[in-house]
């Protein structure tokens, strides 16, 4: 078995596929001295803008900032947000292959101020991707999948991810022998059948399998259940500041403590935990310790402002106070 030193060391070797609903993630920062005299609502003085790869793309750039080459594919169009997107996956060296279907580029606009999100507003098409562009995908994939470890489908619920392409996706992988990981939405949730691991937060797993997550047991029942339902290998359960449950196919369960030291903003922390633990587990790390790398890095996230990424050396510095609050393996 590997260190996790080593595995950390050994990132940069992986190849991944990432295909799923593809954003860019607008933020605007000001500050609050005062309420509207138009409405009781915040006057928030605006000091600065960014833009960031969201969703599906901020999976890539996740996997990016760790030095590994993830190949990104999904739907943007050539509007400003769109060029935009391109433009800024273009400054990471991403790899892409875009589709495009029509629809307008997904935008979210999120206003911060003293370090709160203030509101957020949303710009999207969820309709289904037609069984046409799904098909190309299918086959680009089928092309490029031997160059590559594996596949992340990032699900966003705004149409990209179909039951067409999940079928014929998994069984692609399944096939060819390399991994299929999901971070899955509600709604598509049982036709993600035969993948290799499925990492849903506490609130998406407790609606998909109708079990309210309370107490332990209430847990438990809910992890295996996914696992009986889908027949994965694998559940990463993340329950925030509760850390993360690992079920295992005819295994036990393993509770990984939360190791966050500060928890300044969520944005994309799932994005993190799909991209490093679907790297680690390409490596050929145990599930375990691909759990507890996805939770460091879960843990620095958290603790910035945006849609944030992890790097190496973040990773490898933060680890020693992880393996103390989880324990080694």
């Amino acid at each position: 078995m590997k260190a996790l030193t080593q595995l950390i060391k050994e990132l940069p070797n992986t190849k991944l596929i990432v295909i799923g609903d593809l954003m860019l993630d607008v933020f605007i920062y000001g500050s609050v001295d005062r309420i509207s005299p138009e409405a009781p609502v915040p006057v928030v003085k605006v000091v600065k803008e960014q833009v960031m790869p969201g969703g599906a793309a901020n999976v890539a750039a996740n996997l990016a900032s760790l030095g590994a080459t993830p190949t990104l594919i999904g739907v943007a169009s050539d509007d400003d947000s769109g060029r935009n997107l391109k433009k800024l996956l273009r400054s990471m060296n991403i790899n892409t292959k875009y589709f495009d279907d029509g629809r307008n580029t997904i935008v979210k606009t999120r206003i911060i101020a003293h370090s709160q999100q203030v509101v957020r507003f949303d710009k999207e098409n969820k309709d289904k991707l037609s069984k046409n562009i799904s098909s190309d995908i299918i086959n680009y994939v089928t092309e490029i999948i031997d160059n590559y470890d594996g596949i992340i489908l990032s699900d966003y619920g705004k149409g990209v991810i179909t039951e067409y392409l999940i079928k014929n996706l998994t069984a692609l992988c399944r096939g060819k022998n390399k991994i299929i990981t999901v971070d899955p939405k509600v709604e598509n949730f049982k036709l993600y059948k035969n993948v290799t691991s499925i990492t849903p937060n506490n609130k998406e797993a407790s609606q998909a399998m109708g079990i309210p997550i309370n107490d332990e047991k209430s847990l438990l029942k809910c992890g295996n259940k996914i696992i009986e339902i889908l027949e994965c290998d694998s559940v990463l359960l993340t329950s925030g500041p509760e850390g993360m449950s690992l079920f295992i196919k005819n295994d036990e369960t393993k509770n990984i403590p939360a190791v966050a030291k500060e928890v300044f903003d969520v944005t994309g922390a799932g994005d993190t935990v799909i991209s490093v633990f679907s790297a680690a587990i390409s490596l050929g790390a145990t599930l375990k310790q691909a759990a507890v790398l996805a939770n460091t890095a879960a843990g620095i996230v958290v603790g910035k402002i945006g849609t944030a990424t992890v790097s190496l050396e973040e990773l490898e510095s933060n680890l020693p106070y992880s393996v103390k609050v989880m324990g080694v393996v």
